[in-house]
């Protein structure tokens, strides 16, 4: 069973900018189009409406114009925070897998992926987990194995006798033997 995930909070808002801008700017053109096409139609609609029935609504309906773009530019601001934070909650995750990558392409296969509580990805981080997990016993089979081996390989130079005519022999495979020991060094498991 592994251990509790440490709690941690990010200090940046902006973790992997060009994600996020991108994810916000998608999102923000959407809405803004949107809100034009809303507003046009409405505008156009009531305008027909009004000067059909009352041309004296005319100054009415451009003030009620004014008050519908400001309360749209106070909407657009509102979706362009609700991206940002809705686009945080991806690329942070996104963010700490690429670190944790960096960390096991170094060797270390006793690092696992932690996303904080309540961040997207989290069905990924335990796969991510998983897959550390099973790579650190396999090379921790492997490491045994070669042990073993190694420890045999030496036992039975100890029996070879050592001539002239088996010294080169006897050397590739204490050589052997080294390498054998080596094979898993590089990782951390």
């Amino acid at each position: 069973m592994t251990a509790a995930a440490p709690k941690f909070q990010r200090r940046k808002v902006l973790v992997k900018h060009w994600l996020q801008f991108r994810y916000m700017s998608l999102v923000f053109f959407s809405v803004l189009l949107l809100c034009a096409i809303v507003w046009m139609d409405a505008y156009y609609t009531m305008l027909r409406m009004a000067l059909g029935s009352n041309p004296g609504l005319s100054p009415l309906l451009f003030q009620f114009n004014d008050i519908l773009i400001a309360k749209m530019l106070i909407y657009l601001a509102m979706i362009l925070l609700i991206s940002l934070y809705i686009s945080h909650r991806f690329a942070g995750p996104i963010y700490r897998f690429e670190k944790s990558a960096d960390i096991v392409a170094s060797g270390d296969l006793t690092h696992r992926v932690s996303l904080r509580t309540g961040d997207e990805l989290k069905e990924l981080q335990d796969k991510f987990n998983a897959m550390l997990a099973a790579l650190q016993s396999l090379v921790l089979k492997d490491r045994n194995l070669a042990r073993r081996l190694s420890e045999r390989l030496g036992a039975a130079l100890q029996r070879l006798p050592r001539t002239s005519e088996s010294r080169p022999v006897h050397d590739e495979l204490e050589s052997l033997g080294e390498d054998l020991k080596r094979l898993t060094e590089s990782f951390k498991a």
